[in-house]
């Protein structure tokens, strides 16, 4: 069965998280964070946050060969995930709720062989600003959207025999992914 490709579901993210990189008239509140776990010597680790006043925003690379921390703009989060979506394959990860360094390390310790994937993990916690009193729902209801998601990045040969593995069992089997952990754009009224 091949993978269900979540490459769409990653570009909305990516769309998304690149407008959260600075304030935003679209969300009263919003938080996210994003994490790009590489195959070669850097990862990126990302987060903004604002509550309408005042906001917040962090980047950094980490060197993994030496552990040394260098501080970027929160705003290359797009760039980097840019990168990512240079994957030939973008799958989900569906498996049961773990860090994605944590889902890292059980495909590497996992697997006879040597996937080499990469994992871009997102998550958005954002409240809309626009009033959708409209719906009749209370005086002054606002739209939540949730993002919690791992991508799973792979070359097309890799991809192919994952399928056939038994780490398979780890991504997203369907599109969309019914779970109660893995989501994107879940949307709500409070």
């Amino acid at each position: 069965m091949p993978l269900p490709n979540y490459r769409d579901t990653f570009l909305q993210c990516l769309e998304t998280l690149k407008g959260l990189t600075g304030r935003s008239e679209d969300y009263a509140r919003f938080r996210w964070q994003a994490i790009y776990l590489t195959r070669g010597r850097f990862s990126y680790f990302f987060r903004g946050a604002s509550d309408g006043q005042t906001a917040g925003f962090s980047g950094q690379q980490i060197d993994l060969t030496n552990g040394e921390i260098t501080i970027i703009p929160a705003r290359s989060a797009g760039l980097y995930g840019a990168t990512f979506g240079l994957n030939e394959a973008i799958t989900a990860y569906g498996g049961p709720a773990k860090s994605v360094i944590d889902v890292a390390h059980a495909f590497n310790e996992a697997s006879e062989m040597s996937y080499q994937p990469e994992f871009f993990y997102v998550r958005m916690d954002l409240l809309h600003s626009a009033n959708d009193s409209r719906m009749g729902r209370a005086d002054n209801p606002r739209l939540r959207e949730n993002t919690n998601l791992i991508f799973v990045g792979l070359d097309q040969t890799t991809a192919d025999l994952l399928e056939e593995s038994d780490i398979a069992r780890w991504v997203a089997q369907e599109k969309p992914m019914a779970s109660t952990d893995w989501y994107a754009e879940r949307f709500y009224y409070s």
